[in-house]
């Protein structure tokens, strides 16, 4: 149960995506949409993840960029008078120190990781990195070593011959690596879930609480439900074993406790 002595709380999701954070904002508003205001990547990419992750403050943004964000940010205060948020999708991560210092004290945030293969070769299905299918699409390029900010650096050496999934991977290891030092810095409530162990009763009720909400059944009965607007197939194949070719990833990976000299095949995953 929520603490009646703690106002209600902020919590925010950071994930690289492809991950399941369509099936918890669709899974917790379902269970309590009573209780709980939740919202599924409410400003996309206007969140400007890689501009934050150079500037780190909403400040350093040009007018027309930092307006949208403050807004959101200033709708989350006002709701927080009256109900728990919950926030989910892969562009806030960069912003997360600006949000914690704007909401001191009301918020937490869950660190939703999955394995590195699968989560690139699921991200490649989406078109990342690689050229638009029609010339007016946006290129999906979420992050790149050249970008202010970056830990991994030394990926600018060799950045144009990587393949796609490559890049899918460097982009998983910078966004869970910033996690794994944020978590140490920020001194907020902080909760990691491995994609792997999500869709379970245990989990998804340690999840509730962190939240601040009780456990509710009609939640573990939601598991089955397969909720992905954006599932695609690719005709891109890359050989899973190729990871080992990249120390920064498995760094971060075994850091998260994955074991990357038995990386499952990525044919199993989309």
């Amino acid at each position: 149960m929520a603490n009646p002595s703690l106002p209600p709380q902020a919590t925010f999701v950071l994930s690289t995506g492809r991950c399941g954070t369509q099936w918890l904002a669709h899974a917790f508003a379902g269970v309590y949409g009573d209780c709980l205001r939740v919202e599924h990547e409410p400003l996309h990419d206007r969140y400007f993840p890689r501009q934050m992750l150079g500037w780190g403050d909403f400040a350093g943004l040009p007018a027309g960029q930092a307006e949208p964000i403050l807004d959101h940010v200033t709708g989350i205060e006002k709701s927080l008078a009256a109900q728990p948020y919950f926030e989910t999708g892969h562009p806030c991560w960069s912003s997360l120190p600006c949000l914690a210092r704007r909401l001191a004290g009301r918020i937490r945030v869950v660190h939703l990781v999955r394995h590195p293969v699968p989560t690139a070769y699921s991200w490649i299905s989406n078109g990342a990195y690689m050229p638009p299918i029609l010339p007016h699409i946006p290129a999906k390029e979420f992050l790149s070593p050249f970008d202010r900010g970056v830990k991994f650096s030394e990926y600018r050496d060799r950045w144009h011959s990587l393949q796609p999934w490559e890049k899918c991977l460097y982009y998983w290891a910078e966004v869970n690596a910033f996690g794994l030092f944020q978590e140490q810095r920020l001194g907020v409530p902080w909760l990691r879930i491995n994609y792997e162990h999500l869709f379970a009763p245990g989990p998804l009720a340690r999840l509730a609480a962190f939240i601040g909400l009780p456990n509710r059944p009609a939640l573990a009965e939601a598991i089955g439900q397969r909720i992905d607007e954006h599932r695609f197939v690719t005709d891109q194949r890359m050989d899973p074993r190729q990871i080992r070719t990249h120390p920064r990833v498995i760094e971060v990976a075994e850091s998260l406790g994955y074991e990357v000299n038995h990386s499952p095949s990525f044919q199993a995953f989309a």
